[in-house]
């Protein structure tokens, strides 16, 4: 019999076949013998939590943007992950005092990846950094620094909280696909992030707030488009607390699983 190729196997599962983007850090390891080697990385939570919801994880390095489009037809989903804050390059901006680490290569290859993922229908879930990509990748912009911007915001990052609690609320859109999906009008989430959505972009909608007004989650103004939904939080860290943060995870994998039949 003919071996099939890796690639086709995968196609040929049940289960859909899920890419988290990544990024690049320089580790310093035993095996290289105490120098620091730039090295692929994604939280393991994403890939675990894929597993658990009936998806197939792989990682997708970052890589040039001509290169997106063989991983949104290669994937059924694609989950776009946290990380380094957005380069105020990429959305026409100067860059505010307070911006952190960015990586404009990262960015670029995102953008392109969204953009193909979109042309071949595949289904999208983005959290904390990749929500903020997402809607640049729609003509959005950012707000740099929350703290600076927002004199009377909330606490938007839980340094006193482990990343498996919540530490504040969000309100829910009516009508919704995210109201859909939970079926609450508030819920409690975890909140890691100095920058937030600023102008959003073409094409999407406003999911959630928090009590501040920052927006929590987008999604597509056209619900009968293709699954795409972006949260401020990471549902992947809450969902052994709260059904209702694994029923966004749930439901993405079976969307992409629907687009793999």
């Amino acid at each position: 019999m003919i071996e099939q190729p890796l690639e086709r196997k995968l196609y040929m599962t049940q289960k859909p076949l899920i890419g988290l983007t990544s990024t690049i850090m320089s580790i310093n390891t035993i095996e290289t013998q105490n120098e620091n080697v730039d090295t692929i990385v994604v939280y393991n939570k994403f890939a675990e939590t894929v597993r658990d919801a009936g998806g197939i994880p792989i990682v997708i390095p970052m890589g040039k943007p001509e290169e997106a489009e063989y991983y949104a037809k290669l994937c059924d989903g694609l989950i776009f992950t946290g990380g380094e804050d957005i380069s105020s390059i990429t959305y026409n901006e100067e860059p505010h005092p307070k911006v952190k680490k960015v990586n404009k290569h990262r960015d670029d290859f995102e953008i392109e990846l969204v953009k193909k993922a979109r042309e071949n229908e595949k289904a999208i879930l983005a959290m904390c950094r990749g929500y903020h990509l997402l809607n640049v990748s729609y003509g959005g912009t950012i707000i740099q620094d929350v703290e600076s911007e927002y004199s009377d915001s909330i606490n938007h990052f839980q340094s006193s909280a482990t990343r498996t609690e919540p530490s504040h609320t969000v309100n829910i859109e009516e009508g919704s696909k995210l109201h859909k999906i939970v079926g609450e009008k508030e819920v409690a989430v975890n909140s890691f992030h100095h920058q937030a959505i600023g102008k959003v972009g073409k094409g999407l909608r406003v999911a959630a707030r928090a009590s501040d007004g920052i927006i929590e989650a987008l999604e597509l103004e056209d619900q009968d488009k293709t699954f795409l939904l972006g949260t401020q939080w990471h549902p992947e860290e809450l969902r052994h607390e709260n059904e209702n943060m694994m029923a966004i995870i749930t439901t993405f994998i079976n969307e992409a699983k629907k687009m793999k039949e």
